[in-house]
């Protein structure tokens, strides 16, 4: 399903009623009248769940915007006369034990920016990319850096190209952290999963071990 570009959409119904169609022939064989179903959309901060019950509404009723924290309040809302959908705000875990998660969710804008430090969400999100899509990176900006430089000399080749320069031909840092963090959010250089698969496999196999 692409809640974005509205494909698959009819999928989510589908899906629901298959879900609950031993229920409702229960209730149907106990004489009950049939109702729509009732359904919760759970998840964190900004990943469009409200775009998605937008698109499966076919109207605008869910408040949304790019940024986390647009829903306030819990909402029912008719997709169809067989389903109804509760917009949820988003949630998260209220204390992060790993700084690395923080900065991944702060990359896919589901946490504010004023809770977390940009300068090394940026250096975390160009870590990233050089290590997993670095000709990638450097087509995106049309850049080169060599390799093994330090994450400066990557935060000098960006601000150089892009002309964010400030009154005595000095970069402009906080310009530069902006755009990386802005880029990487919106998906201008590229879809990614911050799960790193290899880092994934190696954490279910401590899990299983302990």
């Amino acid at each position: 399903v692409d809640a974005k570009h509205g494909k698959n959409l009819k999928k989510v119904e589908a899906a629901a009623i298959k879900a609950t169609a031993e229920k409702f022939e229960r209730e149907k064989a106990k004489g009950l009248k049939p109702r729509a179903i009732r359904a919760m959309i759970v998840g964190i901060p900004n990943v469009g769940k409200s775009t998605l019950i937008n698109k499966l509404a076919k109207r605008s009723i869910a408040q949304t915007g790019n940024k986390p924290g647009v829903t306030k309040q819990q909402q029912w809302i008719k997709v169809s006369n067989a389903l109804q959908l509760l917009d949820t705000p988003g949630i998260l875990w209220p204390k992060f034990e790993d700084e690395e998660v923080g900065k991944k969710l702060s990359l896919t804008g589901a946490i504010k920016d004023s809770i977390v430090h940009l300068d090394e969400v940026a250096i975390y999100g160009l870590n990233f990319l050089i290590q997993n899509d670095l000709a990638r990176l450097k087509s995106h900006y049309n850049i080169e850096v060599p390799e093994d430089a330090e994450i400066i000399a990557w935060f000098d080749a960006i601000g150089k190209k892009r002309g964010l320069i400030r009154r005595g031909n000095e970069i402009d840092y906080e310009a530069v952290i902006e755009l990386i963090i802005y880029d990487i959010r919106n998906a201008k250089i590229g879809n990614y999963c911050f799960d790193i698969f290899k880092d994934m496999t190696e954490e279910l196999a401590n899990d299983a071990n302990n």
